[in-house]
């Protein structure tokens, strides 16, 4: 049989209310109250009734989280991050797979926004078709996007600066003599579209003309990057090196140019984007972009915290950017 705030009030003789104030942390309860209910409830083993605050308070105390790939370590240190400051705050994670697939995610969202304080969404959803997002955050839906962007949504944001991301792993290339650099593009997603842009940008600053044959459509995943490299070394017409849009990507295509007998490093230069952590552990170590996935995690979780609190004003609008740095590795022909 389970141990009620009633059951500690007549252990204690006080009243429910206090009981339960006191559990909850009230400023109004004497310490010395507080410090008795706290050891009757260890020791009675008093276990507290969630959907009962919850439906005192209005609060879940679960916070959602849509991410478009948990088999991705990147994501992974993301939801790390979160979770670091959700239990400092006493709440708990509800976490949602999009694989990518916009309608999957917009799924995930509805069925996780009614039973969560708020939502944590890197979007696979377009530009174009925000709005499904922007009529959620009207009703009251609180909102944080991470990784990727939805320009004017009107939601808290934390991301990297992805065209920076793109003109560090070109002008690297550039650096080791390729005038000749193609790219792995990604989705319609803001990540792969600023990468494409920061591409296009190193290119021009060094006097480099964008060849559009040079840039492959291609995925996210390393199934996709493997596909596209394959296509490509069939067709023939390979650049000296690539810039993926992630490591994934990247991981990909270098089975595919292994597969092929080209060498990554030596006949080819690849870099990738992203930092997953076992990229230094390939048979050629992945050249990479990197900024701390850990702090974005945590960064939005706190937006989120400060949305849900009803600071709502001072958190609305902001855009946290990270910058992102350079690894160097043998895959771009470093010794």
């Amino acid at each position: 049989m389970s141990v009620t705030l009633a059951d500690i009030a007549r252990e204690l003789g006080i009243s429910k209310m206090t009981v339960s104030r006191a559990i909850n942390n009230d400023p109004l309860v004497k310490s010395k109250t507080r410090d008795r209910v706290l050891e009757a409830s260890r020791r009675l083993n008093y276990q507290p009734n969630v959907f009962a605050r919850a439906l005192a308070t209005n609060r879940s105390h679960l916070i959602g989280v849509i991410v478009p790939d948990l088999m991705h370590s990147y994501f992974a240190e993301i939801l790390h991050g979160v979770g670091i400051v959700a239990r400092a705050s006493k709440l708990q994670i509800v976490i949602g797979n999009s694989e990518e697939h916009i309608a999957r995610e917009v799924s995930e969202v509805e069925a996780l926004r009614f039973r969560t304080d708020g939502l944590i969404i890197a979007p696979s959803v377009p530009q174009s078709k925000m709005n499904v997002y922007r009529k959620m955050i009207d009703d009251g839906t609180k909102i944080v996007l991470i990784d990727r962007t939805l320009e004017g949504l009107g939601c808290p944001m934390v991301t990297t600066d992805d065209i920076a991301v793109g003109m560090l792993a070109t002008e690297h290339l550039i650096r080791f003599g390729h005038r000749k650099i193609g790219h792995l593009r990604g989705t319609i997603t803001s990540t792969s579209k600023n990468r494409l842009e920061g591409y296009k940008q190193a290119l021009a600053k060094n006097d480099i003309r964008f060849d559009k044959s040079l840039v492959r459509d291609c995925g996210l995943m390393e199934s996709d990057g493997y596909k596209t490299m394959k296509a490509w070394i069939k067709e023939g017409n390979l650049p000296t090196a690539i810039f993926a849009v992630n490591d994934p990507a990247a991981i990909g295509a270098m089975q595919a140019l292994g597969e092929a007998g080209i060498q990554v490093g030596e006949d080819l230069a690849i870099v990738g984007g992203g930092n997953i952590h076992y990229g230094d552990m390939l048979r050629v170590p992945l050249t990479t972009v990197s900024w701390s996935r850990g702090e974005m995690g945590q960064s939005a979780a706190r937006l989120l915290i400060q949305l849900i609190e009803g600071n709502g004003k001072d958190v609305q609008n902001q855009k946290i950017i990270l910058s992102p740095s350079l690894i160097v590795r043998k895959s771009c022909g470093a010794k």
